[in-house]
């Protein structure tokens, strides 16, 4: 118990850095999550309250096919979905899948990382490894969506895809697995 407790410290205390390094601010721990949703009446303000909420389960457990009904544990896509709903007052299909399709009918689709804008919503294909390489020779339009992260700017992400990962935290996009596995982004705003 103290061991996982020391672990979520951990984790989050090098989140919370990498956050404001990055001038990004986390939410305080315990903050009502109803409040985000009643004050978010503007796009960015339901950017910013979405992005805050995120910041709330940094550290949360990732279990794949999570509980729907809790925020115990998060996949990618409750994640995403919970966030959006409660911070924005936007309801998510529950999948990757059909959030992707969701993005392509209300918006413009962005093929690179770097048109991006801070809240959307970034899909990604199956692991094929971490070179560029093993992705050059595929035609992304055809991969199958498996994966979904927030998008925050500065080439980071926040999502969570792996117990091994540690839950919720964020990522840098460029360089990285995450650049070559990207299949498209768009907003659901």
């Amino acid at each position: 118990m103290k061991q996982n407790i020391f672990a979520k410290t951990l984790v989050a205390g090098a989140v919370t850095t990498a956050l404001l390094v990055t001038g990004f601010t986390p939410l305080q721990h315990g903050a009502d999550t109803t409040a985000y949703a009643a004050t978010a009446s503007s796009k960015s303000a339901k950017i910013e309250a979405t992005i805050k909420l995120g910041g709330k389960y940094m550290g949360t457990p990732y279990e794949f096919g999570s509980n729907r009904s809790n925020t115990r544990t998060f996949d990618c896509s409750d994640f995403v979905k919970h966030i959006f709903k409660q911070a924005a007052g936007v309801t998510l299909p529950g999948s990757s899948a059909t959030q992707a399709s969701y993005v392509k009918k209300h918006s413009t689709v962005k093929t690179s990382w770097s048109s991006l804008k801070r809240g959307d919503l970034v899909f990604f294909m199956s692991y094929k490894g971490s070179s560029a390489s093993n992705y050059s020779k595929l035609n992304k339009s055809k991969q199958k969506v498996t994966h979904v992260a927030l998008y925050l700017g500065n080439g980071k992400v926040l999502h969570t895809y792996s117990q091994k990962s540690g839950g919720v935290r964020v990522d840098s996009i460029k360089g990285t697995q995450w650049e070559h596995r990207m299949i498209f982004g768009g907003s659901v705003l």
